[in-house]
């Protein structure tokens, strides 16, 4: 009976340090995207508010399902994933500047990555617990839309993390500000 009672007991601890764990990984990961901002560019911050309805009538089919919906481009198959122009990629919904090619790399993960956003104004992020696995997604700040999500496996040697986004998510404009 002692025998299985100290099975019992260290069968106990053990879940509960594994959960801690887990909820310390999940925290972590949830609070680095939130405190990177290198790039101070000023935006619009207007939020933008339409019915879904009034989001069906303006979105393709594919738009909505990604923006709307929180859907998925098949890995390496968006326009923007092997992309290398200077200028800025907007919200495809609401036109919220939200990446610059300054901030993309190709991080060989089938969708176009970059490892910072534009300003305070461009994305937010939120815990996104679906496929039964914990990760941060990404929305525009100003409509919500859905983008993509974000990493902690970006480049060291910049803020570490790896916005990963759909190209359905996004447009882009040769307006760079980059300096060469």
């Amino acid at each position: 009976m002692l025998k299985l009672n100290l099975f019992l007991f260290s069968l106990i601890c053990c879940a509960l340090l594994s959960s801690k764990c887990q909820t310390n990984a999940v925290q972590k990961q949830h609070h680095s995207p939130v405190q990177t901002t290198t790039n101070k560019q000023t935006m619009d911050t207007t939020e933008v508010i339409k019915t879904e309805e009034e989001w069906k009538k303006i979105l393709t089919d594919e738009e909505y399902y990604v923006l709307r919906e929180a859907g998925t481009d098949r890995a390496f198959t968006g326009k923007y994933t092997d992309h290398k122009e200077d200028g800025n990629y907007y919200c495809r919904a609401c036109g919220n500047l939200l990446f610059t090619s300054e901030t993309k790399y190709h991080s060989g993960c089938g969708w176009p990555a970059f490892y910072d956003k534009a300003g305070n104004s461009a994305v937010e992020t939120r815990i996104d617990n679906s496929y039964g696995m914990t990760r941060i997604e990404v929305v525009c700040k100003k409509c919500k839309s859905h983008l993509g999500h974000v990493f902690d496996d970006g480049p060291r040697d910049k803020t570490g993390l790896r916005y990963c986004i759909n190209s359905t998510s996004i447009d882009f404009a040769n307006d760079s500000t980059k300096t060469k």
